[in-house]
């Protein structure tokens, strides 16, 4: 059973107290994002802006207005029950079993998680290949780090997004875990296998999504980013309470 936590008035809503409806799929439009140049010409190791060629810097502005013209984010995210989490294994009541020794850290004391989708569209990743065909290298290079820039945007977000969402519950939520990432558990580093990809995926069903899945487990369009965040309670409750609600 979920663990309630102890709060004053209304208590959140755990997984058994919620309509069916609210475990369907939704989706979450980001405003267009915003790109600054400046941050382009940082990521390829241009740390003194001052010193950086004038046509560098025009094409760098020039792809970051691109970006932001041809970007188009979408979001498709639920919310899943998790059935049991142990050191090895997160297992939802979707029947899907996911495998990374971070879960039981990362998503400590969460009653349920939420996967999500991310993406921007077609149009940023087909004008790199077009730059890239036409011999404009560092144009391609410039807009491919603006189109990054466009999803760490849309995950911004839709991070906030979420936030307010279960706040409304009296919930939060841990930070965002993905397949085919690493994670720092004490002195190792775990992965959260890409090839559990395809599970995810499967948690949305036949919805229509804003991006797609490839044989390799990679996504298509390549700009696009995929994970799940945790929902728990914002606080636990006492010892003795937790130990009642587990025998019920």
């Amino acid at each position: 059973m979920a663990l309630m936590p102890q709060v004053t008035g209304r208590m959140p809503s755990t997984p058994m107290a919620m309509p069916p409806e609210h475990f369907g799929v939704r989706y979450f439009e980001p405003m267009p994002p915003a790109v600054r140049f400046e941050r382009i010409l940082r990521i390829q190791g241009y740390s003194d802006l001052d010193r950086v060629r004038p046509a560098i810097s025009s094409a760098a502005r020039d792809m970051a207005g691109l970006a932001s013209s041809l970007s188009r984010p979408r979001t498709a995210y639920r919310y899943v029950p998790v059935r049991s989490l142990s050191d090895e294994a997160l297992e939802l009541e979707a029947g899907e079993r996911f495998f990374c020794r971070a879960f039981a850290s990362r998503l400590a004391n969460c009653f349920e998680v939420a996967p999500v989708l991310i993406g921007i569209g077609a149009a940023v990743g087909q004008r790199i290949v077009d730059l890239t065909d036409a011999g404009d290298l560092l144009e391609a290079v410039l807009l491919e780090t603006a189109g990054w820039l466009c999803i760490e945007d849309a995950t911004r977000q839709f991070t906030s997004h979420l936030r307010e969402e279960v706040a409304t519950r009296d919930c939060r939520i841990t930070s965002r875990l993905g397949p085919g990432y690493s994670y720092r558990l004490g002195n190792d580093e775990v992965i959260w296998p890409l090839e559990e990809q395809p599970g995810l995926f499967g948690l949305f069903g036949n919805a229509e999504l804003p991006v797609s899945l490839m044989s390799s487990c990679a996504m298509s369009p390549k700009l696009s980013r995929s994970g799940l965040y945790g929902v728990g309670p914002l606080r636990l409750a006492p010892l003795p309470l937790r130990a009642a609600l587990l025998l019920n």
